[in-house]
């Protein structure tokens, strides 16, 4: 698929496009490591925003190279978590790794909505064919498997519905409490299993112990 017939698909599924008018102007912190393929420097020449249906997915455009916010998802963000994994846990041929990996992987593509992904070209070629497209997700990024041949098959993939989309953001605090009472839910299951696999193998435990007017005990109850 062509940069045009996706842009029309996308518009029609309600993603946010919209068109460059001003030429293209990368930072260098991304020219001056990587070389954009010119299939996707065609892309960006006509493209300055395009983002999912939810805003939880987008296309790095030249805006986003050039975010720098720590506070937000930022291009290179995999990279950045990534090592400092690594120098969290003073391994410094994982952070050479990290960092060789992320030479030859210029991401373009971001997701949120189901936990952070990247898509990105292979430059070299090192898992594939010379510039086709990696996909990686957390926690272990650099574990990235070839989803598509090239940069059309991609867009093919997203128009497929193979790229998830219109994904939810979840607050962490919000998460954390769901986690919570799933455990406490599935505790009580297990109780609740417990206590009647015992009243299976032991009706007898169900039983009133205490003594009643029918009891078959040798003493006398009081009147």
């Amino acid at each position: 698929m062509d940069t045009e017939k996706f842009l029309d698909w996308a518009v029609k599924k309600g993603w946010t496009v919209e068109r460059r008018t001003v030429p293209l102007s990368l930072p260098e912190t991304v020219t001056k490591r990587y070389t954009i393929p010119d299939i996707y420097k065609k892309f960006l020449e006509k493209v300055l925003l395009c983002t999912g249906p939810m805003d939880t997915e987008w296309f790095l455009c030249e805006e986003g190279y050039q975010q720098d916010d720590p506070d937000v998802f930022r291009w290179d963000e995999c990279e950045r978590i990534s090592l400092d994994a690594a120098r969290d846990m003073l391994d410094q041929e994982e952070e050479k790794r990290v960092a060789a990996f992320w030479d030859g992987v210029l991401p373009f593509f971001l997701s949120m909505g189901n936990g952070y992904e990247y898509y990105g070209f292979d430059l070299p070629g090192r898992f594939g064919p010379r510039g086709c497209i990696l996909h990686g997700f957390e926690p272990m990024f650099e574990d990235a498997e070839v989803f598509a041949p090239d940069f059309p098959a991609f867009l093919d993939r997203v128009a497929s519905g193979d790229v998830t989309t219109g994904g939810v953001l979840f607050d962490p605090e919000e998460y954390a409490f769901m986690e919570m009472e799933g455990r406490k839910e599935q505790e009580r299951h297990q109780r609740e299993t417990a206590e009647a696999l015992r009243a299976l193998l032991h009706p007898e435990e169900e039983h009133d112990s205490g003594h009643g007017d029918g009891c078959c005990c040798d003493h006398h109850h009081d009147e």
